[in-house]
């Protein structure tokens, strides 16, 4: 299955951008041997996606994001015409994009495990080679934020409260218990670039921690990770009767992780709630950050649309880049959904989250005086604002 991704998105891109396209390249846990594929009624799927970087010279203009969207979805109906599912992520880049791939988890990776599966084969090696203790520890936090992000798809869900995850919340919580782990292990300096090399590091971790104050006791939580690391690397069907205590679970281990891994960031001795630690974290980032990340939010509504909302944003820029806005809303959500019905603050107090983002509310989002409206305008700003930069 992965062959079959791999020959239809190479032979579709090439036919589009012919000589323009250096090389096509797979990368994430597809390229690791790591995809779960999983057979349903409607035969063969692929949890999560199949993420491709097209490749291009230096100095010819990427396509823009709409046209990929039409590629896209080609691949895909392509890939359904032959028993197969799958949701592919499309980016463009450039030459001097990889030459210039700053470390992190993404960069360490995509020289170790990306796959040039059409076009020049040592594309990849333009990526500046260096080591896994030089991936900046917010590098790791920001991939747990994204994981907490990610929790929102399934709100409507979590508030009813039902003693059985859907398949796909159940694979949200999978990917969050495995990003926790490469979170951790990135503060630990242990880290390594597969699933499997992370479980077995922190299962070392767990029996030789020594003295070091880890969030909570490894022992329990390196079993579950080695169980869902074991469920990914083997697929074979969706899994249908996964309880919520799994996932409340997960969330309570999320939640120690966010607040360690905050304290390391700002102050280890402090002992304060989450969203104060984020707020100290927040104030500390350089207004340089914070200028690119706005910037980003009004290319991508454009100049002129945008105009009316600058003030706003300048008041919200004291506070915050949009990338950290969106991440203390998100994980103040998650974590209030985790609490019972009776012990989760009212929608007034949590109304509050939807002011800090760039956009307060989203055009068809559903009724905006509900939990499910403010977790629809926290995915629609990260996903807009958030998710195709790193400033």
């Amino acid at each position: 299955m992965k062959a079959v991704i791999c020959e239809e998105s190479a032979r579709l891109c090439r036919q589009v951008y012919r000589e323009r396209l250096r090389a096509v390249v797979l990368a994430g846990s597809l390229a690791r041997d790591e995809g779960t594929f999983v057979e349903t009624e409607r035969g063969r799927r692929l949890l999560g996606d199949a993420e491709l970087l097209l490749v291009f010279d230096d100095g010819i203009t990427p396509p823009p994001a709409a046209d990929l969207a039409l590629i896209r979805d080609q691949i895909e109906a392509r890939l359904r015409r032959r028993g197969l599912r799958a949701e592919i992520a499309l980016s463009a880049v450039g030459r001097a994009y990889l030459r210039r791939l700053p470390p992190s988890i993404f960069a360490y990776e995509l020289r170790a495990s990306g796959k040039a599966v059409a076009g020049e084969a040592s594309v990849l090696g333009l990526i500046p080679r260096f080591p896994a203790a030089d991936i900046p520890r917010e590098d790791a936090w920001r991939m747990l934020a994204n994981r907490l992000v990610e929790q929102l798809a399934g709100t409507d869900e979590l508030l009813d409260e039902r003693a059985i995850l859907s398949p796909e919340a159940h694979y949200r919580t999978v990917k969050l218990y495995l990003d926790m782990t490469t979170s951790l292990l990135v503060f630990a300096g242990a880290y390594a670039p597969t699933y499997g090399e992370r479980a077995d590091n922190l299962a070392r971790l767990a029996k030789w921690s020594g003295t070091t104050t880890w969030p909570f006791p490894l022992a329990p939580f390196a079993e579950q990770v080695t169980a869902v690391t074991c469920w990914k690397l083997s697929g074979g069907s969706l899994v249908t009767e996964a309880r919520r205590m799994f996932w409340e679970r997960a969330i309570d281990y999320a939640e120690a992780l966010w607040r360690w891994e905050l304290g390391r960031l700002t102050d280890p001795d402090r002992v304060d709630s989450p969203s104060a630690l984020m707020s100290l974290w927040m104030r500390r980032q350089p207004w340089s950050g914070r200028v690119r990340g706005w910037a980003h939010v009004v290319r991508a509504r454009g100049w002129h649309r945008s105009w009316p909302l600058w003030p706003r944003w300048l008041r919200q820029a004291s506070h915050g880049s949009p990338r950290h806005l969106v991440y203390r809303a998100a994980s103040t959500l998650v974590f209030e959904l985790r609490a019972t019905a009776g012990q989760r603050r009212s929608l007034s107090d949590l109304r509050r989250l939807a002011r800090d983002l760039p956009l307060a509310t989203w055009p068809g989002q559903p009724g905006r005086d509900s939990l499910g409206s403010l977790a629809a305008a926290i995915l629609a700003n990260y996903r807009s604002f958030v998710m195709e930069t790193r400033a």
